[in-house]
């Protein structure tokens, strides 16, 4: 297990070495999920680093967990289930992106260390909701006070009274 994510890595030596990494972060310790998620959850991860059959450098594995986060009709906690699928293509500078294939989202590496805490709460965020909702068709918040009677205007009886200006 995998538990110094929050140190910079060497990719290129990850790569070289055809390293796997698994491990456990926690979402509080993700700053860019803060207000977000409601509440902590672990988030499992399992990252190869490696040549694919074309050559290339390529990072790919999963990243895992189950989150709560607002559902946008209710306004109540929605569980999400994280499970998302790595697949990206090591390239030296944004000219490289160009010679991925299309199923390999591209990570440029620059200068060549990475955290792999800002390369797994990437994904965490890829894999979210744009808009979390129930599977099923929850009352909209606004609905709550449907069944509420609305009490009469006190000066409605004074409409009849006064007459609008001719013009």
């Amino acid at each position: 297990m995998f538990d110094q994510w929050q140190r910079p890595l060497d990719i290129r030596a990850l790569i070289r070495q055809g390293i796997t990494l698994e491990g456990e972060v926690s979402v509080a310790a993700m700053p860019r999920l803060q207000g977000m998620i409601l509440r902590d959850a672990p988030i499992c991860f399992s990252l190869s680093f490696g040549k694919n059959d074309e050559g290339l450098a390529v990072v790919s594995g999963e990243v895992e967990g189950r989150v709560e986060m607002t559902c946008q009709r209710c306004l109540k906690a929605v569980a999400i289930e994280l499970n998302a699928k790595v697949q990206l293509g090591v390239v030296e500078s944004e000219d490289g992106v160009k010679r991925l294939p299309p199923e390999l989202d591209p990570l440029i590496l620059g200068e060549g260390v990475i955290r792999l805490a800002d390369l797994i709460e990437d994904e965490v965020l890829l894999a979210l909701p744009a808009v979390p909702m129930h599977a099923y068709v929850c009352a909209p918040a606004y609905r709550e006070h449907e069944g509420i009677r609305r009490a009469e205007n006190p000066f409605a009886s004074l409409r009849g009274l006064v007459k609008p200006p001719a013009h």
